[in-house]
């Protein structure tokens, strides 16, 4: 049987491989032979899959394997420090069984610095913490790693995104049932305006309606919980404290498009979240709202978590599904779409765990009368402006009621904009941590109120709105930084500038004024460096492309070498490098297949561009 015979038969490699490095801690020239045997499939479709993952090894493990991350938070918090202490023990450990790898973001941020012994967790420990616990390791005595328990707990006590208050019965699910008409809750959709929450922005009442209408032999729902962009871990709280919320959402969306089966991809680092999914599945199926005759209507929808072998790359939609069917997670070319060609080229809904989560939410909870004469009143007032556009239609009943309050809520509950979201707020703030706000808050608002303010002696410096994607920005934004028509209506100062605290949280308005805004969110206070964290940004982009497209490949390592460039005596001159970074960004943007070599050159041209005079006036 070749792959092309059976599409599926990738995903078994996969399962196969992943068994086997949970087993054994490797996989060795024998194991992918007898994977190969076993699948009938020629030995090199499983070594390029073997080869390509960072996850896999393929020698023996020694006794005690040290990871630390270098990215964002971690290293505001001294990870660079500590690793060159980590990798002077390992060198310094007479026994050989100790190695030290610093590698990207462990989805700690709020925790910084965060570490792995063994793929035990550790948070927030010095060097020496971390030195004595390896060396327990050495001696075969236990340890305990670190738990996420905590942070989640704490999320699920200030959201509103749970609409149960103890126990999930599904409610969402039987009440679809019991009227199942798709179009009733893309219009909900539709009505609600909830956004795409893993980064794109997408609407997701679109994406569910492409599914709807795409036809296929099958159809599937992805989760996406491959959260590996530097500042973001709010997938990681959700995925813990309420699974079920992810699996109520794929379960309708799955009701609702015609699939049959869905899949958690979730990243291996998150042992604990990986647990919790699985149990919450299994719940779900033990109560009849998941798996076959749902309810005894019927009709049957199966889930299954799929753990990521690792890569930030597999975070991009098309990669994470050439990862499920067993290949290199290499970047399709686009179109066509996933929701036409998806997973086995079939249509696949894929969505992010934040997106899938607020679906209970916007189906079961019901607005209030105030939302309900807002929304009327804004449906009017759009009825009236289409009859003056067109007053030749025939719109003499303009509808001032609402045929459904679902959606609703949801859109009424933002502040300046729809809906709510969560953010993950690291760096130099008092209380780092995941927090749901309504869309429109300011940053400054983000800040002071949920996140208790700045550290003590910190002052707001910078600021990274979107992980490293979308580069950061100082304090005061200079005038002509961001679109003129758009921040017409925020406040300046008398020289122009736009105080960064006063940018509203919201992704539509972010568009318009032309900065990027994700789930993670990175504070810097006066005391950091930040050419130290461009280069450091730099080099993440650098290690994690995938190498499939050119000016991707070559373009990170080049970004990285004009970052370093900056720390070295005799540096090419500012403006030389900027220049350079620019006509390379606008390369790759162009020419770059997937997101990662489109903002690869982001961190390094921000810095140039608001942050670089200064640091060389004060050299």
């Amino acid at each position: 049987m070749s792959l092309q015979a059976d599409p599926k038969i990738g995903t078994r490699i996969a399962m196969m491989l992943k068994g086997i490095q949970s087993a054994k801690g490797y996989l060795s020239e024998a194991d992918l032979r007898g994977v190969a045997q076993r699948l009938d499939q020629p030995l090199y479709a499983i070594e390029e899959v073997a080869s390509f993952f960072p996850h896999y090894r393929r020698t023996a493990p020694v006794k005690c394997q040290i990871h630390l991350c270098r990215d964002m938070a971690c290293r505001l918090r001294g990870s660079a420090d500590i690793a060159e202490s980590l990798r002077n023990f390992a060198l310094s450990d007479p026994t050989g069984q100790v190695e030290f790898h610093e590698v990207s973001c462990l989805g700690r941020c709020d925790r910084a610095p965060a570490a792995l012994i063994n793929d035990r967790l550790l948070v927030g420990k010095t060097d020496d913490q971390i030195c004595d616990i390896a060396r327990a390791c050495l001696k075969n005595q236990p340890f305990h790693g670190d738990s996420d328990q905590t942070t989640a707990a704490q999320l699920k006590t200030r959201t509103q995104i749970d609409v149960y208050s103890r126990v999930s019965d599904y409610r969402a699910v039987a009440e679809y049932l019991r009227t199942p008409v798709p179009e009733s809750v893309i219009q909900a959709l539709q009505t609600a305006g909830l956004l795409g929450m893993g980064g794109a922005g997408g609407r997701t009442y679109l994406k569910w309606k492409d599914v709807l209408e795409a036809s296929g032999d099958a159809k599937y729902i992805i989760c996406n919980g491959d959260e590996s962009e530097p500042g973001t871990f709010k997938d990681r709280d959700l995925l813990l404290t309420m699974p079920h919320l992810v699996v109520e959402g794929m379960i309708v969306a799955g009701l609702v498009v015609g699939a049959s089966r869905g899949f958690v991809y979730i990243r291996h680092e998150y042992y604990e979240q990986i647990d919790a999914m699985r149990q919450a599945i299994e719940r779900a199926e033990s109560i009849g709202a998941c798996g076959a005759n749902i309810f005894g209507s019927g009709r049957s929808f199966f889930i299954e978590v799929f753990v990521s072998p690792g890569g930030y790359i597999c975070g991009e939609q098309t990669a994470l599904v050439e990862a499920i069917e067993g290949k290199r997670a290499e970047p399709r070319n686009r179109p066509p779409e996933l929701q036409t060609n998806g997973l086995y080229d079939q249509p696949t809904l894929l969505n992010n765990v934040e997106t899938l989560a607020w679906i209970p939410a916007i189906l079961l909870r019901e607005p209030t009368t105030e939302m309900l004469a807002d929304e009327r009143r804004e449906r009017s007032r759009k009825s009236e402006r289409d009859v003056s556009a067109n007053p030749n239609d025939d719109r003499s009943n303009v509808v001032s009621r609402l045929e459904s309050p679902l959606g609703v809520w949801y859109k009424r509950s933002g502040q300046s904009g729809v809906g709510k979201r969560l953010f993950s707020v690291s760096g130099d703030v008092r209380a780092p941590g995941v927090y749901e706000v309504p869309c429109g808050i300011t940053l400054g608002q983000l800040i002071d109120q949920h996140c208790h303010g700045m550290r003590p002696g910190q002052e707001l410096f910078a600021v990274a709105l979107s992980g490293p994607s979308g580069g950061f920005f100082p304090a005061k934004i200079p005038k002509g930084a961001l679109d003129d028509r758009a921040t017409r209506d925020l406040p300046t100062s008398s020289t122009g500038e736009i105080d960064v605290r006063n940018l509203p949280l919201d992704i539509p308005a972010s568009r318009a004024m032309g900065f990027m805004l994700g789930g993670g969110i990175v504070v810097y206070g006066s005391d950091a460096d930040m050419l130290d964290q461009v280069i450091a940004c730099s080099r993440f982009y650098q290690t994690e492309s995938c190498g499939k497209c050119v000016p991707c490949r070559i373009g990170s390592r080049k970004i990285l070498d004009l970052a370093e460039s900056l720390r070295r005596p005799g540096r090419a001159q500012r403006t030389e490098v900027s220049e350079l970074v620019e006509e390379l960004g606008r390369t790759m943007a162009t020419t770059s297949i997937c997101g990662l070599g489109q903002v690869a050159a982001n961190p390094l041209r921000t810095y140039l561009r608001f942050f670089a005079a200064s640091a060389s006036q004060s050299s």
